[in-house]
């Protein structure tokens, strides 16, 4: 099974903004701090594949990209609600 983002949680911080992202993998949780440190890996690594706990941070965004650009029924397209 490879890797996804299923849901992703923003929190304003002093210097940024810090969110918080659900993947696919119970308990493994994509991390930034909004403090201008690097996105990892969080959480239990229980049954994950060593290749997807191997991502480097560019890797990371890239699967955080992948899940904004899918529209969902939560997500505003072209407007106001």
């Amino acid at each position: 099974m490879k890797l996804k983002v299923t849901s992703v949680k923003y929190r304003p911080t002093f210097r940024g903004v810090s969110y918080r992202c659900e993947t696919n993998y119970s308990g493994l949780f994509i991390r930034n701090n909004g403090q201008g440190g690097a996105t990892y890996l969080e959480g239990n690594p229980n049954g994950v594949p060593k290749t997807e706990l191997n991502l480097d941070e560019d890797q990371l965004e890239n699967l955080i990209n992948e899940y904004e650009r899918q529209p969902t029924s939560d997500m505003i397209l072209g407007g106001k609600k």
